[in-house]
This record gives C-alpha cells, structure tokens and sequence, in this order.
C-alpha cells in the first residue's frame, strides 16, 4: 500500500510550488491520498489504465492496479495483430481471456482496444488484404472479437487514430482501410460492433489534438468534422476517446479544446480520456518530477470536467526502456519502478479529487 511516509518522500522531490502541493501540505491533509478509483468515484467518473496478460508475472503490479482503478484497458492482446490474428482463418483468444478474466476477479470493467488500427497489423495483411475481400475480413473480424466478449466489454475503440495529415480534405488516414474501401470503412466498422454488442460503449480513439500546434489543431479540427458526420450519418458512434498524450515543454491549447469539448458535448458523445501520460524527453532533468505533474493536474483540470473516464497509458516507470538524449531514465508515470507514489501521482488525485460531476453526455447505447 501507499503510505503517507513514501508520498511525502515522493513530494519533497518537487520544487514547484503548485495547488496539489499546497493542498497536500496543509494542515489535516497530512495522509494517503487515493485510491484513484475513489477519488473518481466521488464524481461519478471510472479511473482506468492500460494492462494486458503479463501481470501474470508482475504480482506488485496487479496488486496496484486493483487497488487503484475501477477500469483496466488492454493494451496489445486485443489489437488486429499477429498475437489475436496469427493467420487468415484462426484467432488467438488466449491471452485476452486471461486479461478481462483478471478484471473480473477484482471487480474492474474492461475496455477494448481495438478493433481497427493502422499500426501493429499481422504479418499477413497486405499479402491477403485486397479491394475485393477488405470487406469481408473487416466485418469477419469485428464480429468474430467483438461477440466472442460480448455482455463482458465496458466499451471498444472501435477506429483508432482515424486522422493524419495524408493530403486529402477530410484529415482521414489513408492506409490502409481508407485505401481498400474507403472512407465508409469508418461507419461499416460502428455498425458491426453495434450489432454484435449493441452493449458495449462504441468510440473513435484520437491522438495529438490537445496541444497549440498547428498540426494539432488541424487533427483537432478533422476529429471534429468526422464525429458530426458520423452522426448526421446515424452512425452508432456514443463517444470519443481523447488519448493525451502530452509533452513536458509544448503548451496545451486550452481555449481551443474547450470550444472542441462542449462541440463534441452538443453532438451527443461522450467523451473519455483513454491513454493519459506524459512526455518528459524535452524536460531538464531537475523540472521533470515537477513538470510531469503540472501537466497531470492542468490536464485533468482542463478536459475531466467533459470526460466520464480516465484512463492512464502506464502504471510505474519502467527503466528498461529507452534513455532520455541525457542519458536519464524517463519518468511519465503515476509511480516509480519500486511502485511507489510519485509526485505526479499526488497531483493526479488532487485533481480528480476536485472535478465536478462529469458534463459529458451519458448516452444509452443501441
């Protein structure tokens, strides 16, 4: 468990001076914030974070996570890959299974990510996916997954990262679905899932719009289009998924995604943070505790008042991945690799802690 000794530890190592510092610092404040789940749950909001089949081998992990969210996302073992698609004809339903069955143990709901992506597609793809059958195996798939959890799935990305900047008027990504079928690709997908759990929440899941960029508030802008189509179009999309991927040192645009927030609100669409982290690589070294929990907080602060989830990317710090161009470890997440509290992790639930019920529209689904 997270004591008050390791999250004043974790405090001290902050120099800033920030609200979530001085709430925690005052007096009768002195004690274990969190669990996360709590925090939102006093708003009404669910608490997620990416997982997969590998806490099979990480006990200290799984035991964080059902501590500390009411949601888990799996992060590879259901995508369009070899892992769920070894071949054409067969599908590897193994490690998922073990994934939503750990959820269900320990009371979290489970989100599906996801049916369609660009990215980490089999090996098989494009020597089997043509014009003629793309059809075919888009719909296979979707019904094959989606009603093998069917009754069992909180929600599914159901198009991931729809939008990049391939040239064409609509901001749509070209390759490869849009190549095969075109943009309807988008709205054949919904209508699958939809049929096969008329349940389950159905949401396109976007990255890179959150920030004052150019590029993002044209990402931004696309999105936007796309979902007023998609509606106009009786398309049963009932929500958007806001990754937030942030960077330490590129500001948030927070005018403009307020505009975009209350314009997806007034379509009907729920709105959930699904991939929430940050990006210290661009940080000095001795700002980036500080800086990766300004951004938690201002983002929360920013976008949670909309969003009826909140889903971290990670957990814990993992120092065997790539360096910093410094040499350092990076240090996105809520805890450090030994699992305890970090800064970010205090800003995080004094955030939470005081969002107001959430303004995003809580749509029936069907």
């Amino acid at each position: 468990m997270v004591n008050r000794r390791s999250l004043l530890k974790s405090a001290a190592i902050c120099a800033c001076v920030a609200p979530w510092q001085n709430s925690l610092a005052a007096a009768g404040s002195l004690m274990t914030p969190g669990p996360l789940k709590s925090e939102g749950q006093q708003s009404g909001r669910l608490i997620g974070v990416f997982a997969g089949a590998y806490l099979k081998n990480q006990p200290a992990r799984a035991d964080v996570i059902a501590r500390e969210f009411s949601l888990v996302a799996d992060g590879n073992d259901l995508k369009f890959s070899d892992r769920l698609r070894p071949t054409p004809t067969t599908y590897d339903f193994t490690t998922g299974d073990w994934t939503i069955h750990w959820a269900e143990q320990h009371g979290l709901l489970f989100r599906g990510h996801c049916l369609l992506w660009w990215n980490g597609l089999p090996k098989w793809f494009n020597g089997y996916v043509n014009a003629a059958n793309a059809k075919q195996v888009l719909v296979d798939h979707i019904n094959t997954v989606v009603k093998h959890y069917a009754g069992r799935m909180y929600s599914w990305d159901v198009v991931n990262e729809p939008i990049y900047h391939d040239g064409r008027p609509d901001g749509l990504r070209r390759k490869p679905w849009l190549d095969l079928l075109g943009p309807e690709y988008i709205d054949l997908a919904f209508h699958t899932a939809a049929a096969a759990d008329p349940k389950a929440r159905r949401l396109v899941n976007e990255c890179y719009i959150e920030h004052n960029t150019p590029a993002e508030i044209g990402r931004r802008a696309s999105l936007l289009e796309l979902a007023t189509r998609l509606k106009a179009a009786n398309v049963p999309i009932t929500g958007i998924g806001i990754q937030g991927h942030l960077r330490g040192n590129t500001p948030i645009d927070g005018p403009g995604m307020t505009v975009f927030l209350k314009k997806i609100q007034d379509l009907g669409l729920e709105i959930m943070i699904t991939e929430l982290d940050v990006d210290d690589v661009d940080v000095p070294a001795p700002l980036i505790d500080s800086t990766v929990a300004r951004k938690y907080s201002e983002f929360i602060d920013l976008v949670g008042p909309f969003a009826s989830s909140i889903s971290f990317q990670n957990v814990a710090d993992d120092p065997t991945l790539p360096k910093r161009p410094d040499g350092l470890s990076s240090r996105p997440d809520l805890f450090d690799s030994s699992y305890q509290a970090k800064p970010s992790y205090i800003a995080a639930s004094q955030a939470l802690a005081h969002l107001p019920k959430p303004s995003a529209v809580r749509q029936k689904n069907g």
